[in-house]
C-alpha cells in the first residue's frame, strides 16, 4: 500500500492569513470604549453633597448619565440637582455649574435621568435638599473609559 501525505503548504497559508486577520481585529476591538457604571446613595442632610464626581478622569472618559431615584422623595420635599463641568486641567480649577433644576413635590416618573456631556477634565452631579425630611436617593452613573 502506498499512501501520499497531503500537501498542506496551501492550508499553512491559509492559516497565517486568518492570523493575521485576528491580529487586526483584536487590535480594532481592544481600542473600544468600555461601559462601566457605579452607583450608591446619598441621604440628603440640607447642604450640597456630592451625587457622583469624576475629578481627574484618566485616559479617555467619556460620562453618559446619572440616574437618580426620587421613590422616597415625597410631596414635602424640594431638593435641587447641580451639574458642574471643569473644562481646564488642573485639581486647583474649580468646577463651573453647568445647569440646575428643582424638584419640588412628587416626581413622577421616580427615576430621573442627567445626561452628561463628554469632556476631558472632569463632572460632578450634586443634591442639596432645600425643604422636608433627609431622603435617601439611590443613584447610578454610567460612563465609557
Amino acid at each position: 500500500m502506498i499512501h501520499n501525505p497531503a500537501d498542506l503548504t496551501e492550508l499553512e497559508a491559509n492559516v497565517a492569513d486568518i492570523q493575521e486577520d485576528v491580529t487586526s481585529i483584536k487590535q480594532v476591538t481592544d481600542g473600544l470604549p468600555i461601559l462601566s457604571e457605579t452607583g450608591g446613595t446619598v441621604t440628603t442632610d440640607g447642604t450640597e453633597q456630592n451625587v457622583y464626581i469624576n475629578s481627574v478622569p484618566l485616559g479617555v472618559f467619556r460620562p453618559i448619565c446619572v440616574k437618580i431615584d426620587f421613590t422616597n422623595h415625597t410631596a414635602g420635599e424640594t431638593v435641587k440637582v447641580r451639574t458642574y463641568y471643569r473644562i481646564t486641567p488642573g485639581l486647583a480649577d474649580p468646577f463651573t455649574l453647568q445647569d440646575e433644576t428643582t424638584y419640588a413635590g412628587l416626581v413622577s416618573p421616580e427615576l430621573i435621568n442627567i445626561d452628561l456631556e463628554p469632556n476631558r477634565f472632569g463632572v460632578k452631579v450634586t443634591i442639596e435638599k432645600t425643604a422636608g425630611a433627609n431622603r435617601d436617593y439611590n443613584w447610578e452613573a454610567l460612563y465609557e473609559i
